[in-house]
């Protein structure tokens, strides 16, 4: 899947617009998150795909170039979905829920896949790869570019870079998840950096629960006169204001907070 996202980004510009992303839109090649022409751009293109449930998928957006990417990337999504399956069980446990009360609620779940390249930046000190946030998703699976790194998490106001571990991937808590465990876990605030010599590559799968799914704490985390931090929404209302909101951190998470 790395070798076939990195021989896209390597095609000549004319043959990776023919899969343009529309302003405004999420999927396709291009930049996401773009508001204004006044707006300084991250350091990266990305390709953006729908995969599941079949609607989200727009067809004419998966490169025919190169010619295995498309069944590349079926086989990739199935065995990243089954992680994330497995996850979300040791997730529950944790919480002290049945394992599979996750999967139970999350209906037919939400899965897309962004490839993000970052080109070797002249200036490093003056533009981010992409800016902080934190995901929408309840998991994002992140395989990282080995050797190259470029991720880094907030922890306690200070941003620690995340060094890719040969063979592994990096897995992110995101927005939903903070929200059904009422805050018990946190979704990370992350960004990504750019590098003055080399370019970068990262592949991101973001797992959700189906738009139609009603989001709020589990009545089980709300028990014992702990306050209910987080309202209650369709995921498809919080999706569509998280595509239309600029990335500022976890900015985008107030609209679901209990002020």
């Amino acid at each position: 899947m790395e070798r076939l996202s990195r021989e896209f980004f390597m095609l000549p510009l004319e043959e990776k617009e023919r899969y343009p992303m529309a302003p405004g839109g999420i999927q396709g090649y291009g930049h996401a998150f773009v508001f204004s022409e006044d707006q300084k751009l991250d350091w990266c293109n990305m390709l953006a795909l729908g995969v599941s449930p079949a609607f989200i998928r727009q067809p004419m957006l998966w490169p025919t170039t190169p010619a295995a990417f498309t069944d590349t990337l079926e086989r990739y999504s199935a065995e990243v979905r089954a992680l994330c399956h497995r996850l979300l069980e040791h997730i529950a446990e944790t919480l002290g829920l049945a394992p599979g009360t996750f999967a139970g609620m999350f209906g037919d779940a939400v899965q897309a896949v962004r490839m993000n390249f970052y080109p070797p930046c002249p200036r490093p000190d003056l533009v981010l790869g992409l800016s902080a946030h934190s995901d929408g998703s309840a998991v994002t699976v992140l395989q990282q570019d080995a050797g190259r790194a470029g991720l880094q998490v907030l922890r306690d106001g200070a941003w620690v870079p995340v060094h890719p571990v040969p063979h592994a991937l990096v897995v992110n808590l995101g927005d939903s998840l903070e929200v059904l465990t009422n805050g018990r876990y946190k979704s990370v605030e992350h960004r990504a950096v750019t590098n003055g010599e080399q370019d970068r590559l990262s592949i991101v799968t973001f797992y959700a629960p189906a738009y139609d799914v009603e989001l709020g704490p589990l009545p089980e985390l709300v028990a014992d006169g702990e306050p209910c931090r987080y309202r209650r929404f369709k995921h498809g209302e919080y999706s569509r204001h998280y595509v239309t909101s600029k990335l500022e951190g976890k900015k985008t998470l107030d609209f679901a907070k209990i002020n």
